[in-house]
């Protein structure tokens, strides 16, 4: 899995994150990143070839709540691809994404890049 639209047109700074996870079915994965006096612009980035339904969540957290920024489902039969930015640009906000495998039968490879942008 091969993360070709990483960059977006910008220059990649710094790899935060980056897992090749295994989701058995019908679990999930949910990652937090404490990212305290950290400002910045980020991109979250997920792959599969797992067989879906996969949901792809990701999550600002401001001291005690979360704020969905994006949900995505995708239902395809592998080339799962979900990009989602996030700005932390006073450093005051944490980072959660989550991953859901919804098949009956089998798990989902994932793997999961967190990077932040220039």
């Amino acid at each position: 899995m091969i993360p070709t639209g990483l960059q977006g047109g910008e220059a990649l700074q710094d790899y935060l994150y980056y897992r090749d996870v295994n989701i058995p079915p019908y679990q999930k994965l949910r990652e937090f990143f404490d990212m305290p006096d950290r400002p910045g612009r980020y991109e979250v980035s997920v792959f599969s070839e797992g067989i879906g339904p996969l949901t792809f969540r990701v999550l600002r957290v401001k001291g005690e709540h979360e704020h969905l920024i994006v949900r995505r489902r995708s239902y395809r039969l592998g080339n799962h691809g979900f990009q989602a930015p996030f700005g932390n640009p006073a450093g005051d906000d944490d980072l959660i994404v989550e991953i859901a495998n919804s098949n009956p039968l089998l798990t989902a490879k994932v793997s999961v890049y967190v990077v932040e942008l220039k």
